[in-house]
């Protein structure tokens, strides 16, 4: 005589999805981390490849930096990522892979450390300047450029994209998106990954890695 195999029973049914909903909160995390991870690298990259772009712009001009705001040039106003893209191969590398906000043509998730090298203001002449590469105290040391948080980075009308506004210390306007920190980007050219609070400014003065005062 046959004998019908029985089916899960209900109980038996509620423990096979509660193992699967904990393995999913355990997995997807970790899946997360290393997405963000590969998006973390190939940022990095970026900022490397955006670093030679910077010294090759410096070798046609003297050995002097691009201004990072806009500045006016004979055929109009130009950005310090504009001044840089006759010197890239792939005009990608300007865009954060993590970048959140990509609808806007200027939200490139990249800044530029204005305070310390060059601000242009049409009123107010004295901001205008570039720094020569001679004169970086410390260039190892000192961050030039790297990942922002375009949410609370300085007002993109004109299409400028800094790295911090006038209130240094405030840890809002440092970069969390790659695992809690960004990449850098190093006045002697090469590009590192900070934590956020390697990041903040937390006192007065001249000091590394942004070296501005106060």
């Amino acid at each position: 005589m046959k004998t019908e195999k029985a089916g899960f029973t209900l109980i038996e049914l509620l423990v096979v999805i509660a193992i699967i909903a904990i393995l999913a909160a355990i997995l997807f995390p970790v899946f997360a981390r290393a997405r963000e991870k590969a998006r973390q690298t190939s940022c990095l990259s970026n900022v490397k490849q955006i670093m030679v772009s910077v010294h090759m712009y410096a070798q046609d001009y003297d050995e002097v930096l691009p201004i990072g705001s806009q500045w006016p040039t004979a055929t109009g106003t130009i950005i310090w990522d504009q001044a840089l893209q006759p010197y890239a191969a792939n005009q990608q590398i300007f865009v954060c892979p993590s970048e959140r906000n990509k609808q806007h043509a200027r939200e490139l998730g990249y800044g530029w450390n204005y305070q310390e090298f060059g601000y242009w203001d049409g009123t107010i002449l004295r901001y205008y300047y570039s720094t020569p590469l001679g004169e970086i105290l410390s260039p190892a040391t000192t961050i030039l450029l790297g990942d922002n948080e375009d949410a609370n980075a300085r007002d993109n009308s004109s299409g400028e994209r800094f790295l911090y506004r006038r209130n240094t210390a405030v840890p809002t306007l440092l970069p969390t998106k790659h695992n809690g920190g960004g990449n850098m980007g190093l006045c002697d050219g090469h590009a590192k990954w900070f934590a956020t609070s390697e990041l903040q400014k937390r006192v007065t003065g001249v000091a590394d890695p942004w070296r501005f005062a106060p």
